[in-house]
């Protein structure tokens, strides 16, 4: 009886790169974005003052984004800076809603 004797060889293994959680959440914003820019396209809105409004919405809304999900991946004291922020928008967003519930505005 002979035995099968194998040597062992060197093998490189080749991975795929994994995207980053950066680069993932700049392209998801993309998405949301552009998404919303084309909702404007299939559902146009009845004046061009309303449509030049919401393009400055859309456009403010991706810097403010785009802002913050990179300065969240600078260090732990940009994830501070990010969270402060966003704590601040969201208590900005009770306070607005409170007031326009109480000093609705006259149309």
């Amino acid at each position: 009886m002979e035995t099968n004797v194998q040597t062992s060889r060197n093998v490189k293994i080749v991975t795929k790169k994994e995207i980053s959680m950066r680069k993932l959440l700049n392209i998801i914003g993309i998405f949301i974005f552009c998404g919303l820019a084309l909702s404007n396209v299939t559902n146009p809105l009845p004046s061009s003052d309303d449509t030049k409004e919401f393009m400055l919405f859309i456009g403010g809304s991706a810097m403010i984004y785009y802002l913050l999900v990179n300065i969240y991946f600078i260090g732990q004291i940009g994830r501070k800076i990010v969270f402060t922020i966003l704590l601040f928008l969201g208590c900005f967003s009770v306070f607005m809603a409170i007031y326009l519930a109480n000093n609705p505005i006259p149309h």
